[in-house]
C-alpha cells in the first residue's frame, strides 16, 4: 500500500463546502492525497505554507477575494494548478490565472481528475522535499502519453521522421474544452476538421422531441469528419462527453497533408475508411443485438481503441461516460442500461466506477457480444 508521504498531495481550494467534498472523495480514490478543502485563499495560502503541495485545484470566486495573491503563491512556488470555476475564461476576474487549465462547473469530479491527471505528467514536484512516487496508474498513463494521432496512423501506414514531427506541429496548440461543449452543430457551416487529444466526444442527432442517438465516439487521436469542407452544412453535432483536449485544423492544412504527404494521406484515408466501418457495426449492434450484448460489444471496442493510441492498459481504461450517454449510444433507456450494468457486474465481466472500466475476464465478454475487431482494421494489434 502507498504511504501518505508517497502520494501526491492537492491544494484544494473551493467555495462551495459539498462540492468540495464531493471532490476530495473523488481526488483521494484516485490516488491523490488532499489537503483541504478550504473555502477561502487565507487558509489555502496557509496551507500553502505548512506543506507545499504537489498541485492545486482553485476556484476563482473564493469568498475573500484574495485569488490572486493565492495565484502568485503558488506559481512562486512551482506548484501547478488548474481552475475549477463557475465564470468563463472570458471573464475579467480570469486574467490574473493566466494560462492554466481551465474546467468550467458544474463538471463531472472525473473530468477534473483526469486533467489534473495530465497536469500531474507534466508538472514539476514544488521543491526535492515535495518530490513524491507518481501513483502506479499515472506511470502507467505516462509510458503511453505519445501523440495519440501519431499512434492511431501508425497503425495503418509507416510514417517517416519528418511526418512525424509535421503531426507534432499540427497538434502544438490544444484547447481544454468542458464536458457537454458543442464544438460544431447540425446547420453549422464547416470551418475545419476537430482533432481530439483527450477525452471523448461523440456524433450525436437530435429529434424534436429532445432525444438524442449517439452513433460515433470521437477518442483520442480521432479526427472528425476529414472533408468536411465540401459540405455546405453539418448534418450531425459533435459534442464533448467529458473534458477534451481539442485542436481546430483549417481545411487548407488538410487539404496540403492529403495532397503533398502521401504517407500520412494514405493514414488518413485509411482512418477514414474504419470510421465508415465502425458505424456499420454500430448499426448492426443497435438493430441485432440484445442490450447486454449491446453494451459487451461497446466496451470491447472502446477498450481496443484506447489501447491502440495508448490511452488504456491491457484490461482497463477512463470511460468517463454517464448512464445516459450509454443509452442514447446503444438505443435503450438508462433504466435498461442500469440492469444490464448489474447483470455485467453478476457475471463477473466488468467493474465499473469513477469513470473507469475495467475488463475481469475480456474472453467471455467477447464471447457474450461476439466482438470480432476485424472492422477496426488493426491487424495483430486487435489482440487481446
Amino acid at each position: 500500500m502507498m504511504r501518505l508521504d508517497q502520494q501526491p498531495s492537492v491544494l484544494l481550494a473551493e467555495e462551495f463546502p459539498l462540492v468540495g467534498m464531493d471532490l476530495s472523495n473523488v481526488l483521494e480514490q484516485a490516488g491523490y492525497r488532499v489537503l483541504g478543502p478550504v473555502a477561502t485563499a487565507a487558509e489555502a495560502l496557509s496551507l500553502l505554507d505548512r506543506e507545499p503541495p504537489t498541485l492545486a485545484i482553485i476556484g476563482i470566486a473564493l469568498t475573500d477575494k484574495l485569488c490572486p495573491e493565492l495565484v502568485r503563491a503558488l506559481r512562486q512556488r512551482g506548484v501547478a494548478f488548474l481552475v475549477h470555476s463557475g465564470y468563463g475564461q472570458d471573464e475579467p476576474l480570469a486574467d490574473a490565472f493566466g494560462d492554466a487549465p481551465w474546467i468550467i462547473k458544474p463538471a463531472p469530479p472525473e473530468d477534473v481528475v483526469s486533467v489534473l491527471d495530465e497536469l500531474s505528467l507534466t508538472a514539476a514536484p514544488a521543491s526535492q522535499e515535495a518530490a513524491v512516487d507518481t501513483p502506479a496508474r499515472l506511470v502507467e498513463l505516462n509510458a503511453v502519453r505519445a501523440n495519440p494521432l501519431i499512434r492511431k496512423l501508425e497503425s495503418f501506414a509507416p510514417l517517416s521522421d519528418e511526418d512525424r514531427a509535421l503531426m507534432e506541429q499540427i497538434c502544438a496548440s490544444p484547447r481544454l474544452i468542458p464536458s457537454h461543449t458543442d464544438l460544431v452543430r447540425e446547420g453549422d457551416k464547416p470551418d475545419g476538421v476537430f482533432l481530439v487529444l483527450s477525452g471523448f466526444a461523440c456524433r450525436h442527432k437530435l429529434r424534436a422531441n429532445g432525444s438524442r442517438q449517439i452513433n460515433a465516439y470521437l477518442l483520442p487521436g480521432d479526427l472528425c469528419d476529414l472533408d468536411v469542407a465540401l459540405l455546405e452544412e453539418m448534418d450531425h453535432t459533435i459534442t464533448t462527453l467529458s473534458t477534451c483536449k481539442v485542436v481546430r485544423l483549417a481545411p487548407e492544412v488538410i487539404a496540403d497533408l492529403l495532397r503533398h504527404h502521401p504517407r500520412i494521406a494514405r493514414a488518413l484515408r485509411k482512418s477514414q475508411l474504419v470510421d465508415e466501418a465502425t458505424l456499420r457495426e454500430w448499426l448492426m449492434n443497435v438493430g441485432r443485438r440484445s442490450a447486454i450484448e449491446r453494451l459487451a460489444h461497446l466496451f470491447c471496442e472502446v477498450l481496443l481503441r484506447l489501447r491502440v493510441v495508448g490511452r488504456a492498459s491491457e484490461a482497463s481504461c477512463e470511460l468517463p461516460l454517464t448512464q445516459v450517454d450509454l443509452a442514447d449510444t446503444t438505443g435503450i433507456t438508462s433504466v435498461h442500461v442500469n440492469r444490464s450494468l448489474r447483470e455485467l457486474r453478476r457475471r463477473g465481466l466488468i467493474e465499473l466506477e469513477g469513470g473507469r472500466l475495467k475488463i475481469l475476464d475480456y474472453a467471455r465478454l467477447r464471447a457474450l457480444a461476439e466482438f470480432r475487431a476485424n472492422y477496426l482494421h488493426l491487424g495483430d494489434r486487435a489482440a487481446a
